[in-house]
């Protein structure tokens, strides 16, 4: 069956075949995928494009994007404005044209990082914002809790930590890690009358110099301090014989968390609110000698 309507017949000599698919050179004459090649690089015509244009290797090739890297063609010609070189329709309007005048191109990587810079602005003023919140609620002791609750959100954000351990045993705290190796004065009390007259460390919201960090609520102390001190990059010889030790602190008071029993699991710490999820933390050095005058009674204060 013929279809006599359709198609067109090659105008090269000695071919004259019925292409349904012609490609029709700028010249106005009409030529079939093999002979439209050989037209334009026969130099006959001047209408035809530079053969540097053309590659007919693949369908979609023919002017090719001037866009550095980029290997895409049209069948249709697309000159930009600017430099009058043909771009891809994902380049065209692309804003790497090189005579785009400086105006231009500054008007448009202002359109660009106008949002991205408002976005950051607003975002450093809301955190501004919940850390004042946060300080606030701490002058009061009976907020402490919420206000730890609030805090604990942000530290879920960037903490870092095992990423083997499951979500459903990971409990968030921040770290403020020590200075440096030196043992830090401490305050022993024997007598828990004497501890409302030890003077507190105010706490800090702010994440600013803290690393917010997980543990698993199952790990002992012992093993909690450790993997601390390893993703937070901190020298930890409580394995060894040594000079000094390192115990976690309570940035709010001062307080040692249970710097005798190195077994105790940290959701028991929790459980008895020696510990709140939540908790700016303060890992220092303490002398070993003062670690071995210490009895089960003993609780231990950083002094300011």
């Amino acid at each position: 069956m013929e279809f006599p309507s359709l198609g067109e017949h090659c105008q090269y000599d000695s071919c004259n075949q019925t292409d349904f698919l012609p490609l029709q050179c700028k010249c106005g004459k009409v030529f079939c995928r093999v002979h439209f090649n050989d037209h334009c690089l026969s130099g006959l015509c001047e209408l035809a494009p530079k053969s540097r244009e053309i590659n007919l290797r693949n369908d979609d090739e023919i002017f090719r994007c001037s866009e550095n890297l980029c290997k895409k063609g049209n069948f249709h010609e697309m000159l930009c404005d600017k430099c009058h070189k043909h771009f891809c329709v994902e380049h065209r309007f692309h804003l790497s044209c090189p005579e785009i005048d400086d105006d231009v191109m500054a008007l448009k990587i202002e359109q660009l990082e106008a949002p991205r810079r408002q976005f950051h602005e607003v975002n450093k003023h809301l955190q501004e914002k919940i850390t004042e919140n946060i300080r606030k609620a701490l002058q009061s002791s009976a907020k402490v809790k919420t206000a730890s609750k609030i805090h604990l959100m942000r530290i879920k954000q960037k903490a870092i930590g095992p990423k083997i351990l499951p979500a459903n045993e990971r409990t968030y705290f921040s770290i403020k890690k020590p200075e440096d190796m030196e043992a830090k004065p401490v305050v022993i009390v024997h007598d828990e009358e004497n501890v409302v007259k030890i003077e507190t460390i105010s706490i800090d919201p702010d994440l600013k110099g803290a690393v917010p960090v997980f543990v698993s609520s199952k790990w002992s102390l012992g093993r909690a301090i450790d993997s601390i001190c390893e993703t937070c990059n901190i020298m930890n010889d409580n394995n060894k014989i040594g000079p000094t030790k390192l115990r976690l602190f309570r940035q709010l008071d001062g307080y040692c968390i249970s710097p005798t029993k190195m077994h105790i699991e940290i959701k028991e710490l929790i459980a008895s609110e020696i510990l709140t999820e939540g908790d700016k933390l303060v890992m220092e050095y303490i002398s070993t000698d003062v670690m071995n005058s210490l009895d089960d009674s003993s609780q231990v204060f950083l002094r300011q």
